[in-house]
């Protein structure tokens, strides 16, 4: 059966899968928002925003100061093109039915594909517009280790008092 892929849809069609850790099951990710669908209008960034809302919900990464970080095994490692190639294909898969079997007698089983980005999805997760793909408007913001002398003092939340 051929569907026909739309060029905005760098997925292929495939819906992706993420997991926290090596040891977890992947879990299918929600789909990307339909309202453009709609409108009869087509999302060019609907693969990447996929990619880059899975990769903030299940990959140890951070905003720190401004600056894409990974927490891996105890050490903050910049993010930068080449690194999210390691990091991708550790949290993210690609759903699969395979028959392991033959066409005579088939046996289909479920597989999951490690998913690997192209250069342009690559290239749009490190965007500045969270509606483009942006994945450092994503992740979680981190706040520097007080004991360093470079850290910021963290902002206070100012609490209204009443005239007396």
């Amino acid at each position: 059966m051929n569907q026909h892929q739309h060029p905005y849809d760098r997925l292929g069609g495939r819906r992706l899968c993420a997991r926290r850790s090596p040891n977890d099951p992947y879990i299918m990710c929600r789909a990307p928002d339909a309202s453009f669908a709609a409108m009869s209008l087509t999302d060019v960034f609907a693969s990447v925003n996929a990619l880059s809302d899975a990769l903030a919900e299940n990959a140890d990464l951070f905003n720190l100061n401004g600056e894409l970080v990974w927490l891996n095994q105890g050490k903050l490692t910049p993010v930068n093109m080449n690194t999210i190639h390691h990091i991708v294909p550790q949290h993210i898969a690609t759903k699969e039915l395979v028959n392991k079997g033959t066409r005579e007698n088939p046996a289909w089983t479920v597989e999951y594909v490690p998913f690997i980005p192209d250069q342009r999805l690559v290239r749009d997760l490190f965007g500045t517009e969270r509606r483009e793909g942006s994945l450092l408007a994503r992740v979680t913001k981190a706040w520097p280790d007080p004991t360093t002398p470079a850290a910021e003092p963290r902002r206070q939340q100012k609490i209204f008092t009443p005239p007396a």
